[in-house]
């Protein structure tokens, strides 16, 4: 009773809806159990059909009247609550179990009716004589009313829950989209201004070669400046992706730059914009020579996808801001609560991604 009290208090502080439709909903079919278990019960002890109905009826009745009373009262104390800032939490425990006596109450006279019209032929009502049958009453009312707080508490607290959990799936989704409009921003200056300049060069000594690149040039800025509110890219459209960064890289850096995609299902899953962040991260922490190139591999093993290279780090790195695969790390935390896995052995580094099977991800706070 305790936790009730306090999911009482929180929801009177909650600019939410109380699930009222549902806590009837449930009730019913509650009552509607309780109400069947009844009737076979009482056919059982010997009772005719008439009685029986009659016993389970009012069992029924029992029930949903404490249960729809019970439902006004906690919306009639919630609007108390927020309209004087008063907790009524207390007041409405009190009116609940003066409201299931009074039920009680009248239908232990209502049977008692029915048993003197002939309709009835239960017994329950008259075993208890005297002014006991005050206590017995109050007991019963208590016990039933207890039952069915408890029902309306699981209720309250389950939608609760569902709506705390869409709340969060929204907020995860909505710092998804943060993280990778934030990663499209991070496409560099001096990016733009080497493939403008390859660009200027190529048309001159090659002008097919420059189209090609332009063209690759133009799908990569696409795709990275294209908002994606899934969050969501198939395999076939990382590799894509990575292909035509690759491709300007190699223009620039000649055979010392070698790589290979061993890709076998292209309509799996990855966070958009995850492939090509390792790919830059080799290229701007190693040097690329025609002697030794930096080779990169792109595999999928299983259900992972696996990035890896040679090392052979520069005296002098690139400009990085640092935080791409600390990006693409958070992401996956956000889109299904997986790890990117990074290994380095000094020779090789590698990063590993769990291949995402469908859309319908849980988000993971």
């Amino acid at each position: 009773m305790r936790n009730l009290f306090s999911i009482l208090t929180i929801f009177a502080s909650m600019k939410t809806k109380l699930p009222a439709k549902n806590i009837l909903k449930v009730s019913c079919s509650f009552s509607l159990t309780i109400c069947l278990f009844s009737f076979s019960s009482a056919f059982m002890e010997g009772e005719t059909v008439q009685g029986a109905l009659c016993r389970s009826a009012m069992f029924f009745f029992l029930l949903v009247l404490i249960s729809v009373g019970n439902t006004g009262l906690l919306l009639v104390f919630r609007k108390e609550n927020d309209t004087t800032g008063r907790n009524c939490s207390i007041w409405f425990y009190i009116s609940s179990f003066i409201l299931s006596t009074l039920v009680m109450w009248t239908m232990y006279n209502f049977q008692n009716y029915l048993i003197e019209k002939g309709i009835s032929t239960s017994t329950l009502g008259t075993r208890v004589k005297g002014d006991i049958i005050y206590f017995y009453i109050l007991i019963q009312g208590l016990f039933v009313n207890c039952i069915l707080l408890l029902l309306q508490n699981f209720i309250i607290i389950q939608d609760a829950n569902n709506k705390a959990q869409l709340e969060n799936s929204r907020l995860n989704a909505a710092s998804s989209e943060a993280a990778h409009q934030l990663l499209q921003q991070q496409i560099q200056p001096h990016f733009l201004f080497n493939a403008l300049n390859i660009l200027k060069s190529l048309i001159k000594k090659s002008p097919e070669r420059a189209e090609d690149y332009l063209l690759r040039l133009s799908d990569f800025l696409r795709v990275s400046m294209s908002g994606n509110k899934r969050g969501l890219a198939t395999l076939n459209e990382e590799i894509k992706l990575g292909i035509d960064y690759l491709e300007m890289q190699k223009v620039r850096f000649g055979e010392a730059l070698q790589f290979s995609f061993e890709i076998t299902k292209s309509e799996q899953l990855l966070p958009v914009f995850s492939l090509q962040p390792l790919l830059e991260n080799a290229i701007k922490h190693n040097e690329l020579t025609d002697e030794e190139p930096l080779i990169i591999k792109i595999r999928q093993e299983g259900d992972s996808i696996i990035v890896i290279n040679n090392v052979k780090l520069r005296a002098v790195t690139e400009h990085s801001t640092g935080s791409g695969l600390a990006n693409l790390a958070e992401r996956y935390k956000l889109l299904s609560g997986d790890e990117i896995d990074i290994k380095d052995d000094g020779r090789f580094f590698s990063v590993r991604l769990k291949i995402l099977e469908n859309e319908d991800r849980n988000y993971r706070g």
